[in-house]
């Protein structure tokens, strides 16, 4: 609420002059800027946030500048804005020195800080309505958690997340909660000893051949008892756990249901 309203505050005063090229360097900040920006408003975004593979948003990045996540790559474009998350003091020097404006968000722990960090793009690329309208939807799915059933989230290699993070929050509004089964990552024989009410796996590059997304057709996932239900979820917007985890946690929440 307290981002919703710095927001609605952000909107009401004087506009300060409106970014028409932005550049974005991260993932994440690609899929802030791809879901809030203006048409034309973009130059820029990472190699990351134009792949289909890595985040649902892909297709809005189509005909823009890619770049590698390096101030370096988006020089000649000229942008009056550069949005990254996390920027490391080589980057940040580096902004200062050409005299970039660059906006460097912090890494989201809560999803207070999603919004925060929704409304601070919005209003830094004169969007505020935009960004009110998102931070409305996260709001909506916040406002009515269904009851929890336990469940264990689990990606390529066994990958699982902590039972308290950021990721957690998200599916607990799907109405899974994270069991502390082995957060960061689960074995085959604690999976089969301890099987979850719900397994969640992650289809994130689902299609590669790899080590990891061979565990998840190891047979022994066979043998979990009937008892355990299998659900599908796609891995691209846990990635950062931004917005785009709305649509996710909807249609998880509707197939919990």
């Amino acid at each position: 609420m307290r981002a919703l309203a710095a927001l609605l505050m952000l909107a009401a005063a004087p506009a300060a002059a409106t970014p028409a090229r932005v550049a974005s360097l991260n993932l994440c900040s690609d899929e802030l800027v791809l879901a809030l920006a203006a048409p034309g408003q973009l130059a820029s975004v990472s190699r990351l946030g134009a792949d289909a593979r890595e985040t649902a948003l892909a297709g809005r990045a189509r005909g823009l500048s890619i770049n590698r996540g390096r101030i370096s790559d988006v020089v000649a474009l000229r942008p009056d804005l550069v949005i990254t998350m996390r920027a490391d003091p080589a980057t940040l020097a580096l902004a200062r020195r050409l005299g970039f404006n660059l906006l460097s968000l912090p890494e989201p722990q809560t999803l207070a800080d999603v919004k925060a960090n929704i409304a601070r793009v919005a209003a830094v690329l004169g969007r505020q309505q935009a960004g009110a309208a998102l931070i409305a939807r996260i709001t909506a799915v916040e406002a009515s958690p269904p009851p929890a059933r336990a469940a264990l989230l689990v990606s390529g290699g066994g990958n699982t997340l902590s039972a308290d993070g950021l990721s957690a929050r998200w599916l607990r509004l799907a109405g899974l909660a994270q069991q502390p089964l082995a957060a960061g990552q689960v074995n085959l024989e604690r999976l089969l000893l301890e099987p979850p009410a719900v397994l969640l796996i992650s289809q994130y590059h689902a299609r590669e051949a790899s080590g990891p997304q061979a565990w998840l057709a190891h047979p022994a996932l066979a043998r979990l008892p009937a008892s355990t239900r299998r659900l599908h979820t796609d891995g691209r917007p846990w990635t950062c756990g931004g917005p785009a985890m709305v649509d996710e946690v909807t249609r998880l929440r509707g197939l919990v249901r």
